[in-house]
């Protein structure tokens, strides 16, 4: 029987070289079973990587490569095949695929999903031609920008937008709520909301949902205050009753400290577990520990607590704690209702502006997809996609998402029924993208069987990237922390976490070496008088640098790893000033860093806006330092005219540029600036004109929005950072898949839960009156605990132990030499704790002395050799590194866009004509239309021949000719002075017999009650032309003009005929 193979894969113990292998196995039986095998890994480097590895692993195999004996042996020993049959099979599966490298589908799980959807974009009633979105921030921020701008004064959005600034002016935070929205929004792409948020989506449908909820809950939330509040009057009346002639707080043990504070938490609204302390215990047992034994009422009290006293307080413990259950409730469930009627909102606007864009956001194609299959035919749907998938293989597997898994689910069952197996490697220690729907609990929970076809699970143990040591300390380490996570959830809840036990249970590795080498250094700093913590951490770090660098360790052999990408520039800006060290990060190598891009956009700032001074001096400076190489300094530009610092032909062609398209332009400012002579630039410019080529294609050249998409996007683009020589930096989940000699992880004390500020739970209420919504977006608190909100709450502190701890499994194993670490000393509820109380457990073990402040075991390896490799195999061997330059290469060819020239061919708005403005009567004709001002007539010439219309100079200076005679009359020049207002070519509509008419004089001016109607004519007198401005006249008139005049100007005669 067909079986589902998962192996776990812990950090370094070969993952890809297993998926390699069983890929090529399944070729090695049958070359041509490429074609109905579907791998499919996160990312495009994953995807290239394991595509060139099976190709290279075939070509090895088949010329008997030694780098490929690995492989040999493996697939030898699985199959059972004859060595040179093996090495046959292999090549001619090779050539198969190379021939027919469309069907070899190792690819993206987006991108499989994305061919799903345009399969079935018939189907779902999708243009086949649709736009897939990648941005979803990009077009969240328009949905809201858009959704506000259509704003009414009876718009109902208007209304619970106000409720919300209202509430938060009431919380002391600031009116204005764009951000705050679009920061909400986003749980629009939350599977949480997608998958369960239909009914929700429903019911918002009517106005007043929200309102009727509010209110309910705001009266339950009364209600619960007004009866625990009764039990202070009671108390209050009791005590008044029997000491009305003296303070009662001095007659009762503890003073204002005692009993007393209780029911004042009581009336105030606070109900929580933690006010039933040691004097409430105390006040329930015996009536003795109600009075102050120095009160000279000292019997009375004993006899009232007796009587009355002790009944009240057991009859408020008997409610409390079901009231505070559902006052939590309350508080918690009203906290985001105004928002989440905005959410709603603002999905519906995502949507509209998506079916009007002809766009499907990426994020939506597995929840679309998700849907089809929940609710129709699964082997329809996955027919559609045109070939059938028998074997598939899911790469990195606890970062899929349930709707993924949902959607993969079948085509396993598919592959399973058809007698073929497939493949999951995954490990659920790796998982760190629950921000990207990532969900581990779906590999943990895979046990014996998938419906009925069995599991095989499979544990890779070796690990073959660290050194010795560094694998036994992050054996007892995170062997040590889950138990440490365990007994605190044990204390709590009296049992064990056994999501969290069997998610840790694989974390022991074997060390693939024979010899114990390997460095870690755990190292807790606290701030002294001279130094903050940061800075004692950046202090220590720089330390351990020059250390490592006199021990031997290359600067490209090591890695500094952070939690936070805040943290980045302040490491990197201390390591370039304080020590001189070049820090290499993708911050670095950002668009934006580039000075040859920065003067590009400067330049488009200036072109854009004229006034732009600061855009303008920036330009300057970069080029007459950075080209000229002049050192110029802002006080020399400041005192004297900037214009003397640019090249000439930038300000000669200024209105020349503006008009150029978007590309062409970029292209032009890189010749006009010299920009070929700034230096290490190539690689940038290279990434930013495929950027501009990208945005092109569905964007137009309009420089403010290129400007705008530059500021909210490109800028932050990025470009491989290659080999250049100096420190790496990254954030830990960049560093997932990478291995590093030496690691260096400071800051090592992020919070153990709630890591993200305002982190919201999507939780389904189950109870009334709460259920009166089918989903909630709740604020993670330990307030939930104690609400109806408990399950939920558990499942996300689970999740959240899970992830941080995660964080650190992932940091500690990219280290194959060294790893050190600097953490908070005495840092409760972090990462600090757990390293604090394990530490003293793995020190034990190793035998090892242990003091408070640092941890240390093993000696400091230096960097090695780098040995030449050398490879029969002609794929795996690498390319000889050629250096490229960017050079603007000028053309005599001259383009001109214009959507208009095609409407001059056209004829459009002329249907008595195919010809338009190829004659040269309509030219003139469309070029007076034109002219408002005398001024005008040079732009209005210019944009016709970039326009493509007037296509050659002998045009051109037939055409300057005939506007120059032409306004050489006084007459002329009046109606041209500017001191009219003008009605060009704008259509007067009327009824005739019934049917609504247009008619369009070419100008009509007006001042000072005088009415003036000019048609130009550039032909021969004709009488009907007369008939023609008298009707412009006679409905000027019905429309209520008074002393109107109307003439015939005959251009080309220099005439002109009043009517």
């Amino acid at each position: 029987m067909s079986e589902l193979l998962v192996y776990k894969a812990s950090a370094g113990s070969g993952k890809t070289f297993t998926l390699a292998v069983e890929y090529i196995k399944l070729l090695i039986l049958n070359p041509r079973a490429y074609r109905q095998i579907l791998a499919v890994t996160f990312t495009n480097k994953a995807t290239a990587e394991m595509k060139e590895r099976i190709l290279s692993q075939l070509y090895g195999i088949q010329i008997g490569d030694r780098d490929s004996q690995a492989y040999l042996d493996r697939i030898k020993k699985e199959t059972g095949r004859a060595e040179q049959e093996i090495r046959e099979a292999a090549g001619v599966a090779l050539g198969y695929m190379l021939h027919d490298y469309s069907r070899f589908r190792v690819e993206t799980i987006d991108s499989f999903f994305q061919s799903v959807m345009r399969n079935l974009a018939r189907e779902l009633e999708l243009s086949p031609n649709l736009n897939i979105e990648l941005n979803n921030t990009e077009v969240l921020s328009d949905a809201v920008d858009s959704m506000i701008e259509k704003l009414g004064p009876t718009s109902p959005v208007l209304a619970w937008l106000l409720d919300y600034i209202n509430e938060r002016i009431a919380d002391d935070k600031r009116w204005n709520v764009s951000d705050e929205v679009k920061s909400f929004g986003r749980n629009i792409f939350d599977e949480g909301y997608i998958e369960k948020g239909e009914g929700l989506r429903k019911r918002l449908r009517n106005p007043d949902t929200i309102k009727e909820y509010r209110k309910q809950l705001k009266e339950l939330e009364a209600e619960v205050l007004e009866e625990m509040k009764g039990f202070y009057d009671h108390f209050e009346e009791e005590l008044d009753c029997l000491l009305y002639t003296s303070d009662a707080a001095d007659d009762l043990k503890n003073g204002s400290r005692g009993i007393g504070s209780y029911f004042r938490k009581l009336n105030n609204g606070i109900l929580g577990n933690d006010i039933r302390n040691a004097t409430v215990e105390k006040c329930l047992e015996d009536a003795k520990n109600w009075a102050a034994k120095s009160s000279s009422r000292y019997a009375d009290i004993i006899a009232l607590a007796d009587s009355s006293l002790i009944h009240i307080l057991e009859d408020a413990e008997k409610l409390r704690s079901k009231n505070n259950l559902l006052l939590n409730s309350c508080r918690l469930s009203l906290q985001h209702l105004n928002k989440v009627q905005l959410l709603a909102n603002i999905d519906e606007e995502v949507r509209q502006l998506n079916h009007d864009n002809n766009r499907f956001l990426l994020s939506d194609t597995n929840a679309l997809l998700h849907q089809l299959v929940k609710d129709g035919d699964s082997s329809f749907v996955f027919e559609k996609i045109g070939t059938n998938i028998r074997n598939v293989m899911i790469d990195e597997f606890q970062d899929t998402s349930r709707m993924q898994w949902g959607n993969f689910k079948l085509l396993l069952l598919e592959g399973l029924s058809q007698g073929a197996d497939s493949l999951i490697v995954g490990d659920v220690k790796q998982s760190i993208y629950r921000w990207r729907n990532g969900d581990w609990g779906i590999l943990n929970s895979l046990n014996d069987r998938i419906e009925h076809f069995p599991i095989h699970v499979r544990t890779l143990a070796t690990n073959r990237r660290s050194e010795t040591n560094i694998i036994r300390f992050n054996n007892r380490i995170f062997t040590a922390a889950a138990d440490y996570l365990n007994g605190i959830y044990r204390s709590q809840l009296g049992e064990d976490c056994k999501d969290l036990q069997k998610a840790y249970a694989d974390v022991v590795q074997e060390s693939s070496k024979k010899t114990e080498k390997g460095y870690v250094k755990v190292s807790f700093l606290e701030p002294d008088e001279e130094h903050d913590y940061t800075e004692q951490t950046l202090i220590s770090l720089g330390e351990e640098v020059n250390r490592l660098l006199s021990s031997g360790v290359r600067l490209n052999d090591i890695a500094i790893l952070v939690r936070k990408n805040k943290n980045i520039p302040r490491i990197a800006d201390y390591f370039d000033k304080e020590l001189h060290y070049k820090i290499v990060s993708d911050e670095a190598f950002r668009l934006d860093a580039s000075l040859a891009i920065c003067m590009m956009l400067d330049a488009l700032r200036y072109l854009s806006d004229g006034n732009n001074k600061i855009a303008r001096a920036q330009l300057a400076v970069a080029y007459q330092n950075e080209v000229l190489r002049k050192g110029l300094d802002w006080n020399t530009l400041l005192l004297l005219p900037v214009e003397n610092y640019l090249p000439a032909a930038f300000l000669e062609k200024l209105e020349e540029l503006r008009l150029m398209p978007l590309y062409e332009l970029l292209e032009e400012l890189f010749s006009i600036f010299e920009m070929n002579r700034i230096s290490d630039q190539d690689a940038y410019l290279f990434a930013f004109f495929d950027a501009v080529t990208d945005y092109l294609q569905s964007n137009s050249s309009e420089l403010d929005g290129f400007i705008r998409y530059w500021d909210e996007t490109l800028c932050g683009k990025t470009i491989p950072s290659g080999e250049v020589e100096g420190i790496r930096i990254f954030s830990i989940h960049k560093s997932k898949g990478l291995e590093f000699h030496t690691v260096l992880l400071p800051f090592c004390d992020w919070k153990l839960e709630n890591e993200t500020n305002g982190q919201l739970v999507w939780c389904t209420p189950q109870v009334a009156p709460f259920d009166g919504l089918d989903i909630l977006p709740i604020n993670y608190s330990t307030q939930m605990a104690e609400s109806i909100y408990g399950d939920d709450y558990l499942n996300e502190r689970l999740q959240l132990w899970v992830d941080n701890l995660n964080l650190l499994y992932v940091a500690f194993t990219r280290a194959g030499k060294n790893l050190i670490i600097w953490s908070k000393k005495g840092q409760k509820g972090t990462m600090s704790e757990v390293l604090a109380n394990v530490l003293p457990v793995v020190a034990l073990k190793e035998d090892i002395e242990w003091d408070e402040e640092c941890y240390e075991q093993g000696e400091l390896c230096s960097s090695e050799e780098e040995k030449a490799k050398t490879s029969t195999n002609k794929l795996t061997q690498k390319p000889e590194k050629r250096p490229i330059r960017m050079e603007s290469m000028r053309h005599d060819i001259e383009f001109r866009q214009s959507n208009r020239s095609a409407d001059f061919i056209q004829g459009i708005e002329e249907e008595d004509s195919d010809d338009r403005f190829i004659n040269r009567g309509r030219l003139l004709h469309t070029l007076f239309s034109a002219i408002e001002t005398e001024e005008d007539i040079d732009s209005a010439i210019d944009r016709l021949v970039f326009e493509g219309v007037i296509r050659d100079d002998e045009k051109e200076g037939m055409v300057r000719e005939v506007v120059q005679k032409a306004f050489s009359s006084p007459e002329i020049q009046d109606w041209y002075s500017g001191e009219w207002t003008l009605f060009s070519e704008c259509a007067i509509i009327y009824k005739e017999k019934g049917v609504l008419q247009t008619r369009r004089p070419d100008r009509v001016m007006m001042k000072e009650n005088q009415v003036v109607v000019v048609d130009f004519k550039f032909g021969k007198e004709n009488p009907k032309y007369n008939k023609q401005v008298k009707g412009y006249m006679q409905l000027l008139s019905k429309m209520g003009y008074e002393n109107i005049t109307g003439y015939l100007w005959y251009v080309d005669e220099e005439r002109i005929e009043k009517v």
